[in-house]
């Protein structure tokens, strides 16, 4: 009982800061948008991305870790696998935009720009946007999918269930679009998949973290 206290405990902390991270990027990158800034962003938004971005996929490990050890334990081999994923995602998502903010951000300065195209994060084709998607488009795809079955009961996890169902799909759906080379397709379900979606799980997971039962 006071393990999965405590896991509700990390889990609200940590879905409510996801939660507030994902609003943060979505609001720059309106406020990008919305003064016809070009893309991929130039800074200062570039290194606001990468260092939100980074702290949020560090932040989803503990709520994964959260909804892991809050989960019944009949449910726990869905939650354990999704969780293995979610740190594959963590992994080379930070890597990637820890890259992005001292390699990529530096070399111009040092004069040593030779081959930096391979390394942009926002540009194709390059090595880390590659790597990104795989982590997005691939890892996240198969934690969400591992993750809708070990939400089984009526209401709120059947909800929570069909968004991490559809987030797992429309993930799997932008990998495939950066494999057969249609960033048309990518850029389709990203606002959803990678966007929208998981701001919506975070926010159902904080509230079913906080039901009584899993107290």
């Amino acid at each position: 009982m006071r393990a999965r206290t405590s896991a509700a405990s990390v889990g609200m902390w940590a879905g409510g800061g996801f939660a507030a991270l994902s609003l943060v990027y979505l609001v720059v990158l309106t406020v990008m948008m919305a003064r016809g800034l070009p893309f991929p962003p130039q800074e200062p938004f570039t290194t606001t991305f990468h260092a939100i971005m980074m702290l949020a996929v560090l932040i989803m490990v503990p709520l994964w870790c959260a909804v892991h050890f809050a989960t019944p334990p009949d449910r726990q081999l869905f939650t354990l696998i999704s969780l293995a994923f979610i740190v594959m995602l963590a992994v080379v998502v930070c890597a990637n935009r820890f890259v992005a903010l001292t390699m990529v951000r530096q070399s111009p300065g040092l004069g040593r720009t030779a081959g930096l195209e391979w390394f942009q994060p926002y540009g194709w084709p390059s090595l880390t946007f590659a790597f990104e998607v795989l982590g997005w488009g691939v890892f996240f795809a198969l934690a969400c999918l591992f993750l809708a079955p070990a939400f089984r009961a009526h209401g709120l996890e059947r909800g929570i269930s069909a968004i991490f169902a559809t987030m797992g799909v429309l993930s799997l759906g932008g990998a495939l679009g950066l494999f057969v080379n249609s960033t048309g397709l990518l850029g389709a379900v990203a606002p959803l998949a990678w966007g929208l979606g998981p701001v919506a799980a975070s926010v159902l997971i904080v509230v079913w973290l906080r039901a009584p039962a899993r107290r």
